[in-house]
């Protein structure tokens, strides 16, 4: 059954943070480093870049690896990377500053700025702009983000607002919350006509170049040659390789396309921890940033914020905003009360950004003693096609002994490396992974309908029904199986 967080570089030319140079590593520097590192190697990551700022004082700023597994040029920290959905909350900081500019009402509804914003569902018409801001306008998600097609005009996000005529919404409007890409992407439409710009130059007139970002942008052939990474994914034979899709689409301007690196990062940190100022400009007021962190409810039991998310580390609140795009991982987080923010970049597939952010600040900053771990599918990736199951057998007990341990060892990890050969085309091996996993953890019915899944790629359909059958044995409300042995039995006949 498929299963779906080096050295210390002053950037002195930045707000005045105070200085300390490669030649002065505090041993804090040194063990963030060697976290980074550890992290990079756990996850198979051609690079990682990484931005702590503390106090007004940059604690860390630098990156590690490559840009591209193609060049291997190295990173350094004006690397820009695609920064996915951690774009949301800068498209949140634009709609605060037309709030104050009185040009958008929070309360207004979204036809009022686009009165051509039709969809089937009659109900859109109630579709506020705090709706589309706090993840409860209804909008659906999206699964097809058309990477492999995108759109580079201006019209884009017009047109994909209109595109919305034949959609229906998933529940009433601040009904319910549901995490929606495409409500942010309209959002781009919305401060595109209230302020007679496109979104992208908007953002870099009223946010990049008043706070500093000089090398952060909304689009993609503004990134300079020599600050590009490139995503990578794991490949056919489960290596990590450069994709051949990059991530960018302008219809998905506000939800995805923010390219930025570590320095610009933390000038943008600043702002929100000084509460909307940075080297006495103001961006937003103190009124606005309330808003943006405010909670907000829905269904008058459930709490979300203007865009982003929050919750606690060592007790302490924090906000974040966390990126995952084909190639591509990201996080940011601020703790007002700590006075500290932090970003994590990564030109990879899968890499777990907030839980080892989160590491890394317990570590470094509150003193903690955690192990870095990471999932032990990565370690037996790299054997089970070259070496077979019984290599992998041998790493997994080897590994399950191990005081401390060095991967997460878990039957689920198991789970992740079948469906990643699957995914690939490889079934057999996909097949000895699964039933190997039967033997490390045999009552779960679960593992026991990845047996089936692999059977069915290797078209034994009638093994796939037996093992399925025997999920459904084990568990009786078990409706993946149910409903797997309905559909192979449909495909038995149409033979």
């Amino acid at each position: 059954m498929k299963k779906l967080l080096t050295v210390i570089i002053c950037l002195c030319f930045l707000f005045g943070c105070k200085k300390e140079t490669k030649k002065n590593l505090s041993p804090k520097a040194l063990q963030i480093k060697n976290a980074l590192l550890k992290q990079k190697d756990h996850f198979d990551a051609p690079g990682i870049a990484f931005g702590l700022i503390k106090n007004d004082t940059i604690l860390y700023a630098d990156a590690h690896g490559v840009k591209s597994l193609d060049t291997n040029e190295p990173l350094t920290s004006r690397s820009l990377f695609h920064m996915a959905s951690v774009s949301k909350p800068f498209v949140a900081t634009a709609i605060i500053q037309l709030v104050e500019q009185g040009k958008i009402d929070l309360e207004e509804k979204l036809t009022h700025y686009l009165p051509y914003y039709t969809m089937e569902d009659e109900r859109y018409k109630d579709i506020t702009i705090k709706h589309m801001l706090t993840h409860t306008s209804g909008i659906p998600n999206i699964n097809d983000y058309e990477w492999d097609k995108p759109q580079y005009d201006d019209g884009a996000v017009e047109r994909y607002a209109r595109s919305q005529k034949d959609v229906k919404l998933d529940f009433t409007p601040g009904e319910k919350f549901n995490y929606s890409n495409p409500a942010f992407d309209i959002l781009c439409d919305v401060i595109a006509k209230v302020s007679d710009r496109t979104f992208e130059e908007y953002m870099k007139e009223n946010i990049f170049k008043p706070i500093g970002m000089k090398n952060s942008t909304f689009f993609k052939h503004e990134v300079p040659k020599d600050l590009a990474t490139k995503p990578h994914i794991l490949g056919d034979s489960l290596q990590m390789i450069v994709s051949e899709i990059y991530p960018y689409n302008r219809i998905h301007a506000g939800s995805s396309t923010l390219h930025s690196n570590v320095e610009d990062m933390l000038l943008w940190a600043q702002v929100y921890l000084n509460k909307g100022t940075i080297n006495g400009k103001q961006i937003f007021s103190k009124k606005s940033y309330d808003l943006l962190t405010s909670i907000y409810t829905y269904n008058g039991k459930n709490k979300v914020h203007l865009s982003w998310f929050s919750g606690k580390l060592n007790d302490i609140p924090i906000y974040y905003h966390s990126g995952q795009d084909t190639g591509y991982n990201s996080f940011f987080g601020f703790m007002p009360e700590k006075n500290l923010a932090f970003v994590m970049m990564v030109n990879a597939d899968e890499f777990w950004t907030s839980n080892n952010c989160a590491r890394i600040i317990k570590n470094s900053v509150f003193n903690d003693s955690i192990h870095l771990k990471g999932p032990l599918s990565y370690k037996l990736k790299d054997y089970i096609l070259t070496s077979g199951i019984e290599k992998v057998k041998e790493i997994y007990q080897e590994e399950e002994q191990k005081k401390p341990q060095d991967y997460y060892v878990n039957a689920k990890y198991l789970d992740n490396l079948g469906y990643w050969l699957i995914d690939r085309k490889h079934p057999k091996e996909a097949l000895d992974v699964f039933l190997y996993l039967v033997e490390v953890e045999s009552d779960y019915a679960g593992w026991v309908s990845s047996v089936a899944d692999a059977y069915k790629e290797l078209d034994s359909i009638d093994l796939a029904i037996q093992w399925n059958k025997k999920a459904l044995k084990m568990d009786s409300t078990y409706e993946y199986a149910k409903e797997e042995i309905e559909r192979l039995l449909k495909k038995q006949l149409n033979n």
